[in-house]
């Protein structure tokens, strides 16, 4: 018979929509069963799990509350880790940060917690956010994005209990929550262009931080980790810092983006030399030009076409 451990969590991720650790624990269930000398019904727990493969539990999501509703947005998770073109280490350690929340009922009865405070660093465009639409996708959570433009007010104190308000969200609505442009909130105490309001906002961060206990996951991203206050970093459980794509991730990122139009016309290593400093977002938007380019004028993607419009996205940087 299943332990009271098991019934426990069985229930839990029913209630909370996370069919990931449902079919998990079911599937531990069936193995008591047949370690027990029940086959007949540890073969139709599995069964049934197993044709269920790929279908979501059904969840109710609580709707925001008009308070934040103005400074947080619940958006599009559509990413999945199979998309994101990186290192390895980048995607071991994303992989880790599931793979722990998965199994975060296990880690907290050997009185450990999963990593669910996560600071991404890098340049612009080379998939922080798409990051965290990933983390949001791969464990059936809702992503919520916080409008920073909107939390970041002159008046005193209204920053400081905006972040409270969301806070508060954190943790009654279990969700992947994105701070972008971090740095507006996080930059390092002491610098000479800050304000006292800044370092109090800060500070109502750190201490916001220091007390959540939810089971959310909160992603701040930055291309500018450098002005981070260095207290914030004892608050994160992992630092990832993405990179501008390498030759061999250019290719890649080219096939991927340009495989229904290839030809033998086409040379994917000499367009990846052309493409060489750019960011994943950057090739995405250059490949997406170049396709329409092929279209709309009824020819076939060439060398030509995508180096053309590598040289007009370079122009619109440049008058940028």
């Amino acid at each position: 018979m299943p332990n009271a451990n098991q019934i426990l969590a069985l229930v839990k991720s029913h209630l909370e929509g996370d069919d990931k650790r449902f079919k998990e624990v079911a599937m531990q269930i069936a193995a008591v069963e047949a370690r027990s000398g029940h086959s007949i019904l540890s073969r139709s727990i599995a069964d049934m799990i197993k044709s269920n493969t790929g279908v979501r539990l059904v969840r109710s999501l609580a709707p925001l509350n008009m308070d934040v509703s103005e400074y947080v947005l619940n958006v599009d998770n559509s990413y999945r880790l199979s998309d994101l073109i990186c290192s390895e280490v980048i995607k071991s350690k994303i992989s880790r940060i599931i793979k722990e929340y998965i199994h975060r009922d296990l880690l907290y009865q050997n009185n450990l917690s999963n990593r669910n405070k996560i600071l991404l660093t890098g340049p612009s465009g080379t998939g922080k956010t798409m990051t965290a639409s990933i983390l949001a996708n791969e464990l059936h959570l809702p992503l919520y994005v916080v409008r920073m433009e909107k939390v970041i007010t002159k008046y005193m104190g209204e920053t400081s209990l905006k972040l409270s308000k969301i806070f508060d969200l954190i943790s009654n609505v279990r969700g992947i929550y994105l701070f972008d442009e971090f740095d507006a909130i996080g930059m390092q105490r002491g610098m000479e262009n800050e304000v006292g309001e800044m370092r109090r906002i800060l500070n109502t961060f750190l201490q916001l931080m220091e007390r959540d206990e939810s089971d959310s996951i909160i992603v701040a991203a930055t291309n500018a980790k450098d002005v981070l206050d260095s207290a914030l970093f004892r608050r994160f459980d992992d630092v990832i810092e993405y990179q501008l794509p390498d030759q061999q991730q250019i290719e890649i990122l080219l096939k991927t983006q340009l495989e229904p139009f290839t030809t033998p016309n086409l040379h994917i290593d000499k367009i990846a030399k052309a493409l060489a400093g750019r960011s994943h977002a950057e090739i995405t938007s250059v490949c997406a030009d170049a396709i329409k380019e092929s279209i709309l004028s009824e020819q076939q993607l060439t060398d030509n076409i995508v180096i053309q419009a590598i040289e007009q996205k370079h122009s619109q940087i440049l008058l940028a």
